[in-house]
């Protein structure tokens, strides 16, 4: 099992993915936000043998994300009948169990149909697990720093940029789409931007909501969910002349950090 990102020739990301090996060669190809056309398409185009077969499942499955988040409780480990290590996934009644990529702390994805997925819930419920809503899962999300792909790192986007090189980008492998591109940025220094925990107090922004320091754009909102008496959100950030203690404004030329701080605890 691989994470990694679809990358197109100038090293922009279009989407990500998990890719299970299930047999020698059968794969399943898992993603949490990317659009399964982007990925179906992208393999479309270098099909070189005539046995290969694409199946969108998308309509067929139906999926978990399963976190722990209160300190003491039974590990998931043990709820979910063992525990996947990195690169790894199980395989029970009927789902597909891997590590997830919503929160920093203990947390797994688990895809089904959605008869299996349904049974699931009942288990988790019964064991004493909370059933939450999405807003609250972006919220551990965005608490955690982790970008959603297409909408916080995209097309216009690299991967760098999210802190993803490490994770999703290979330095050792043979060619692939946007491979010197990413050879070239570590080779040659820092992105001149950056993704980066924000919040502040109010309403939610829209997504594209852009950010301001004196008459300066410096960013934009990517993703935002409430939190409290505010929001938490991750956004696009330059890295020339920021001055992160300042804080951002919704509007140029309003008073330094009177809408929104960086995250820096």
């Amino acid at each position: 099992m691989t994470y990694g990102l679809w990358l197109n020739q100038k090293g922009k990301v279009l989407a990500d993915s998990q890719v299970l090996r299930e047999a020698v060669n059968q794969f399943r190809v898992l993603s949490d936000h990317s659009p399964a056309a982007t990925i179906v398409q992208r393999l479309e185009q270098y099909i070189i043998a005539d046995d290969v077969v694409i199946e969108d499942q998308t309509d067929a499955v139906r999926g978990l994300v399963i976190c722990q988040n209160e300190p003491g409780r039974e590990s998931l480990a043990t709820l979910l009948g063992g525990s996947p290590g990195p690169g790894k996934f199980n395989q029970a009644n009927g789902s597909w169990i891997f590590p997830g990529r919503q929160s920093a702390a203990e947390n797994y994805e688990l895809i089904g149909s959605e008869t299996d997925v349904a049974e699931w819930q009942k288990r988790l419920i019964a064991a004493g697990c909370t059933e939450v809503g999405a807003e609250e899962i972006d919220l551990t999300r965005i608490s955690s720093g982790i970008p959603s792909v297409p909408q916080d790192i995209g097309p216009g986007d690299l991967p760098n940029e999210a802190g993803l090189e490490k994770e999703a980008i290979s330095f050792t492998k043979g060619c692939y789409l946007g491979q010197e591109v990413m050879a070239r940025l570590k080779n040659l220094g820092q992105v001149r931007r950056q993704l980066q925990r924000v919040r502040g107090k109010g309403a939610v922004p829209k997504v594209g909501t852009p950010l301001f320091q004196q008459e300066k754009k410096v960013g934009e909102i990517r993703s935002a969910v409430s939190s409290g008496e505010g929001f938490v959100a991750l956004a696009m950030l330059t890295r020339l002349g920021l001055d992160e203690k300042t804080g951002f404004t919704f509007e140029p030329g309003a008073s330094p950090g009177v809408d929104v701080e960086t995250w820096t605890n």
